[in-house]
């Protein structure tokens, strides 16, 4: 969209001013809506007032770089087309919440929960395009076998999947099974400003990663200033030159973190642990792999070493 021109002789007039901030207006609102509880995919146009209804229904206007809106409660399990890079989803509020009362959406907010209406194996969302940004929204799956959100990798792109370079900011995530749960070894994704709390299921895992059919190494990977709580295990990711930094981490119920498998060097530093030094080891519940970095708090004293020490 072409923003208004801003032309003066050295002196703001009023109109130099309204225009101005006409532009930071247009710059702030998305390219279009989807309103789950106020849209039809059938006549949208993808404005406020005529949206979408849900993901699916982008697909005859999804591109490259298109900004969306969620507003509502999203009920879908969405796989993101192949070839289709930079798009972000963004909720249209600054603080993710759960926007229902007894299953009922109350308004605003920018939730996404599994369908009811089927049986839930998917993902809420599989992104296998590049460059997808997922910002201010809540999540909230009931798949026992799978995650949140899937990056999800099977070769190199365009015409196969490769979820690579995906930032997942200022997200709540919970429910079962997983929060994200990589597929085929994705690269460069990035959870930053984000919650994952009550994956507390036997087996259930904040962050994990299946093999899957990809050719991706799990490269690259940063989780930063991110809190965990009430989770069986908070990560188990074989990953390659990854950090975890600035993060509060509740000790798991089954596990903590096991990094075992991983190419190093990983970077775990300046993370809060609510775990004496004496059981940050193996034996409880936190692995790493000798060439990894650990420098972190616990609750008793500045652990510098590896947890197998």
């Amino acid at each position: 969209m072409a923003l208004p021109l801003v032309t003066g002789g050295g002196v703001f007039t009023r109109q130099n001013i309204q225009t101005i901030n006409d532009n930071f207006a247009t710059l702030a609102q998305p390219d279009v809506w989807v309103r789950p509880q106020y849209g039809n995919d059938a006549t949208a146009d993808g404005t406020y007032g005529k949206p979408y209804a849900t993901m699916a229904g982008l697909a005859r206007i999804l591109r490259h770089g298109l900004v969306i809106g969620l507003e509502g409660v999203l009920r879908e399990e969405y796989t993101t087309p192949l070839g289709v890079n930079n798009v972000t989803l963004v909720g249209m509020q600054e603080s993710p919440r759960q926007a229902t009362t007894s299953g009922t959406p109350n308004g605003g907010g920018a939730t996404w929960l599994s369908p009811t209406t089927v049986t839930n194996t998917l993902p809420l969302i599989r992104v296998q395009g590049q460059g997808w940004t997922l910002r201010n929204i809540y999540f909230n799956s009931t798949a026992t076998s799978n995650g949140c959100i899937q990056p999800f990798t099977t070769g190199d792109p365009p015409t196969a999947a490769d979820g690579a370079h995906l930032l997942i900011d200022n997200c709540i995530l919970t429910g079962a099974a997983f929060g994200v749960y990589a597929s085929g070894g994705t690269n460069f994704v990035t959870i930053q400003n984000s919650t994952l709390f009550g994956f507390s299921g036997a087996g259930d895992i904040a962050i994990a990663q299946t093999a899957g059919a990809g050719i991706g190494t799990l490269l690259g990977w940063q989780v930063l200033n991110c809190r965990f709580f009430n989770n069986a295990t908070n990560i188990v990711m074989p990953w390659s030159h990854s950090r975890v930094v600035d993060c509060m981490i509740e000790n798991g119920t089954a596990a903590n973190i096991n990094g075992s498998g991983a190419t190093v060097p990983n970077f775990y530093i300046n993370n809060y642990f609510n775990i004496a030094a004496a059981d940050f080891d193996p034996a409880g519940g936190t692995t790493g792999t000798t060439g990894d970095v650990w420098s972190n708090i616990l609750s008793d004293a500045i652990e510098t070493g590896l947890p197998a020490n």
